[in-house]
């Protein structure tokens, strides 16, 4: 693909994260300099940051995402997995626990995850995108407002908050185009309406789901699967849990229990809720592995949409992206990955953009909520299961699809095919209404409910 025109001199990206590195990856080459503004001390190394919460709990790259960064950043995947990543199969290493019990289908479906801790994920793609000879980094620094050019129609800079040394005068930094990708912190419907903008709409859906994590040490000899996924089944069982490979011979083990069923974050108690979820192997390997971290816990899980697309009296020169226009439930691992595909959105826009020409920061807000409408789907349609979701009323289509996907997922555990088409959409390669295809509808309604199983047929433990 021959190198797109520049379309300006400068572009700024708020936020130092994977959607605001992903960002800058892409407006470098658009325009001839571009510079991430972040309010944290970014670490030399792959190394936790105040900014992250999220990052001692379980993370995964989806197949969706890992592909958008292996394409802006040719061997990613090799250099991560050197650093002790772990890529392994979405069907064919990953056992299973559904809602409807234990899956019998373990296949090679090519289909990855990569595995690794936050910390590590984001390193690496920083590293690379910092390498890039037009990238900069500026870190303990925040955007206290944009700046408006005469016309008051277009977004032309920012004004920085140094949040080390208050007394400075504050800062301006020019800007072609402005890219938000602050996360769920984002101050832009603040900004925009201290300048006589509206604020987007927002929606909420909150199944008050809480997780909570440790990493231990893996224990020697086991070779049955990298990642054991106990899934949930609410209203009736709230609770599951995934035990993840990581860096370092380890694994991060995460609880979680939605409709305000917390998991613990003691010692005892933890290990008592992974004894209470319905696959005994799960609490054998707690037992089995060696605690290497203290167990952190969150109840930070809501979703939160802000429609900027509908927006229509906006300036130019201002996008938002990542978590600051769309935020998941970080329980169901989509985010990262939804970022790699916002990243790849923005390149797309960019390319069919002209310099001066105006509509851009429109064409791609309607464009990434496109994108997003996916994962929204998927986890705002799992958090409405719980009894105690807030949200808007869900209605009879929700509750309808509830019932088709009950047959799906039940189908999916002893069907290839139908296991298949469900991690195609878990990692965001093919829409969810692929579930509503002719075929797919008359292999899951002649299948008819599948009845959980209640008893495993594998042992605990298998050691080589």
């Amino acid at each position: 693909m021959p190198a797109p025109a520049r379309l300006g001199d400068h572009a700024v990206v708020i936020g130092g994260s994977v959607a605001g590195l992903l960002a800058a990856r892409v407006l470098a080459a658009h325009y001839r300099r571009v510079t991430i503004l972040e309010r944290d001390r970014l670490p030399a190394g792959a190394d936790a940051r105040k900014g992250t919460p999220q990052a001692r709990h379980i993370h995964v790259l989806l197949t969706a995402g890992r592909r958008v960064i292996e394409r802006l950043y040719p061997g990613f995947v090799a250099d991560l997995v050197a650093a002790g990543a772990e890529d392994y199969d979405a069907a064919g290493d990953v056992e299973w626990y559904s809602p409807a019990g234990p899956a019998t289908t373990r296949f090679r479906s090519g289909l990855r995850f990569l595995g690794a801790t936050r910390d590590l994920l984001e390193w690496g793609v920083r590293t690379r995108t910092l390498a890039h000879p037009g990238i900069e980094v500026r870190d303990g620094v925040s955007v206290a407002a944009y700046r408006l050019d005469p016309t008051g129609r277009r977004v032309v800079g920012v004004v920085l908050d140094r949040r080390e040394g208050p007394g400075l005068p504050a800062e301006g930094l020019a800007a072609d185009l402005v890219v938000d990708a602050s996360g769920r912190g984002s101050r832009t419907p603040q900004l925009l309406e201290s300048l006589g903008f509206p604020r987007p709409r927002e929606t909420v859906v909150n199944g008050f789901l809480g997780y909570a994590s440790r990493l231990v040490k893996r224990p020697a000899g086991w070779t049955d699967w990298s990642a054991l996924h106990v899934q949930a089944a609410p209203p009736h069982r709230r609770r599951g849990g995934v035990i993840a490979p990581v860096e370092g011979g380890r694994w991060v083990v995460t609880l979680a229990g939605g409709g305000k069923d917390y998991p613990p974050t003691d010692d005892a108690g933890f290990r008592e809720f992974a004894r209470s979820l319905p696959d005994p192997r799960f609490a054998a390997a707690v037992e089995a592995a060696e605690p290497l971290s203290p167990i952190v816990g969150t109840k930070t899980s809501e979703n939160r949409v802000r429609y900027y697309e509908e927006v229509t009296r906006r300036p130019e020169g201002l996008v938002v992206t990542g978590d600051a226009a769309c935020a998941f439930n970080p329980v169901y691992g989509q985010g990262m990955s939804a970022a790699a595909v916002g990243a790849e959105v923005l390149d797309g826009c960019l390319r069919a953009a002209r310099p001066g020409v105006v509509g851009l920061a429109a064409r791609f807000q309607r464009r990434l909520a496109k994108a997003n409408a996916r994962p929204w789907l998927l986890a705002t349609g799992e958090d409405y299961r719980f009894a105690e979701a807030e949200g808007p009323p869900p209605g009879l289509v929700v509750r309808l699809a509830h019932r088709y996907l009950d047959r799906v997922t039940a189908l999916a555990a002893r069907d290839p095919a139908v296991r298949r088409r469900f991690v195609e959409v878990v990692h965001l390669v093919r829409s969810p209404l692929s579930f509503l295809t002719p075929s797919m509808v008359a292999r899951t309604v002649l299948a008819g409910r599948a009845r959980a199983t209640p008893v495993l047929d594998r042992p605990a433990l298998r050691h080589r």
